[in-house]
């Protein structure tokens, strides 16, 4: 008797430890394996000892203004097993996801095929578009929570050496999830040293806000890798872009707000030291390098466009041909390498072509896409400083 009561004690013990392994907050699903569901409005810590599953839309914080916190440690991984199931950093919670070279924080999914989970999503309290009075806030797409506000210096806290993979899903046509939204993000939030592979849309997209990433780079993305709308003004440097054969679409596809292409504030990002690689393939959209519409702006220094089918470059709509006369659109030390340099179209009000050429040490270049490692811009033309201090000055 004594020695069953000493069992049963023992394997109390070993339960309690077993459960104990899953972070507050988490439920344990099998060994080394929790569940994170629902809303955390307090601290939630996933440490580097377990793999965690996301079940349903999980956020952190809510839109009643109650915050929380996640920090993710160097080489956590945490997957979703359906698009349905997707992370959501509320406006005013954080996220500190802080890995490293050798350890980064992958977001991933076991079925390893674009759409296998839903996505991340950040929302901010920095300024967007799209509102006739007041200051301006919107709903996610995919019912991802309210975003937009007044406050570009706006801390949403670091994404650092993380990858995103196969994520993205389509809820409805033009509601879909993406690798990762940044929608109203503000400026004091860090991102660096991150990856999104095999996006179901597109790889990044920003919606307003003003945030800043550098070391980024997005591959396999089967709508757009780098998409912009509703007045992002944030900057980017050291973002490499590469398509795959399959599937893809635009490299850039850049807007403003198509309801009042002239809204403020308008959609104007400073990016450098870009590298965007296309592919010739027959794929189902097949876009352009550069896809510039609906009255966004743009600062494009020092960067390389090549092997895309449709052309490096498109300008649509009468706004941004427009905003493109003035001195806040600029694209300069950078160099094309498409068959077709253009797609210039019928009812566009000047040649796309002579329009490049014209822009301050741009050029036309014959260049392979076959790797990934190409010469830089300024080994083709001469570099031309940002300056700004955020930049990393590379001449």
């Amino acid at each position: 008797m004594r020695f069953t009561k000493a069992l049963l004690a023992a394997s109390a013990i070993s339960a309690t430890a077993s459960m104990a392994s899953c972070p507050t907050g988490t439920i344990e699903v099998s060994e080394k394996k929790c569940k994170v569901s629902g809303t955390y409005l307090t601290e939630l810590l996933l440490t580097n000892d377990n793999t965690y599953l996301l079940s349903g839309g999980v956020f952190i914080g809510n839109d009643a203004g109650e915050r929380g916190t996640l920090t993710i440690e160097a080489g956590t991984t945490i997957k979703g097993e359906s698009g349905r199931d997707y992370l959501v950093v509320s406006r005013g919670s954080q996220i500190f996801a802080e890995g490293t070279a050798e350890a980064p924080i992958v977001f991933t999914s076991d079925k390893k095929a674009r759409g296998g989970w839903g996505g991340l999503v950040i929302n901010g309290y920095a300024p967007i578009n799209g509102c006739d009075t007041g200051v301006c806030q919107a709903e996610g797409e995919g019912s991802t929570g309210l975003y937009g506000g007044n406050e570009p210096a706006d801390n949403s806290g670091v994404l650092k050496y993380v990858r995103v993979e196969y994520a993205g899903y389509q809820i409805s046509p033009d509601n879909e999830l993406n690798g990762i939204a940044f929608q109203g993000v503000g400026n004091r939030t860090l991102v660096e040293n991150v990856q999104v592979h095999m996006a179901a849309d597109d790889g990044m997209e920003f919606f307003g806000g003003t945030v800043r990433v550098k070391n980024i780079v997005v591959t396999g993305a089967r709508d757009d890798s780098f998409d912009w709308t509703t007045g992002w003004h944030g900057k980017g440097q050291f973002i490499l872009i590469k398509q795959y054969d399959d599937e893809a679409n635009n490299g850039i596809e850049a807007d403003s707000l198509k309801k009042n292409m002239a809204a403020s504030p308008r959609s104007n990002p400073t990016l450098s030291n870009v590298t965007i690689l296309g592919t010739m393939s027959e794929t189902p959209k097949g876009g352009s390098g550069m896809l510039l519409r609906r009255g966004t702006s743009i600062n494009l220094f020092n960067s390389v466009v090549a092997g895309f089918r449709k052309g490096c470059l498109d300008i649509d709509d009468a706004e941004t041909f427009r905003i493109s006369q003035s001195t806040d659109f600029k694209m300069q030390a950078v160099v094309f390498g498409c068959e077709k340099t253009a797609l210039v179209e019928d009812g566009d009000p000047f040649d796309t072509v002579d329009f490049f050429k014209a822009q301050r040490q741009n050029v036309v270049a014959a260049i392979s896409t076959e790797d990934y490692i190409l010469p830089n811009a300024t080994d083709i033309t001469r570099s031309i400083r940002v300056r700004d201090a955020w930049f990393e000055n590379t001449r």
